[in-house]
């Protein structure tokens, strides 16, 4: 609840050993512990009636259903996806190697990049002259 470690609970021991004394540390723990338990009660009482509250609302219902439909999403997602993705890139392949066969366009991945013809370049070259 608090995280508290050994070193932590040490310190507080002898912190309330100096401040309250031997005789009436006993004492002390057990209201501590008593306060601290009324504590715990108290939460856990609460988060059973809000559990309750969400049972009678029917939460729990819907969010059962609302994860059967994302469970059967996912299920049903990729197998179309890839079968899609399948029909695209068999359309595209054609496409593609035509665009490759002429010589003057690289196809990188998803770029296509023009190719500079080396007759075009001395031209340009010759003209700057």
């Amino acid at each position: 609840m608090f995280d508290l470690g050994w070193l932590e609970l040490l310190v507080i021991g002898i912190t309330a050993l100096i401040v309250v004394g031997p005789k009436e540390l006993p004492q002390l723990f057990r209201t501590v512990g008593r306060f601290f338990g009324k504590v715990k009660a108290m939460a856990r009482e609460f988060s059973q009636s809000m559990e309750e509250a969400a049972n009678e609302s029917g939460l729990k219902d819907a969010t059962k259903t609302l994860n059967s439909i994302t469970d059967l999403h996912k299920k049903t997602k990729f197998p179309i996806k890839e079968k899609l993705e399948k029909k695209f890139k068999d359309k595209i392949n054609p496409i593609e190697e035509s665009i490759k066969s002429t010589g003057n366009f690289s196809v990188d991945g998803e770029k296509i990049n023009e190719k500079k013809l080396n007759n075009d370049i001395k031209k340009n070259q010759k003209l700057a002259k």
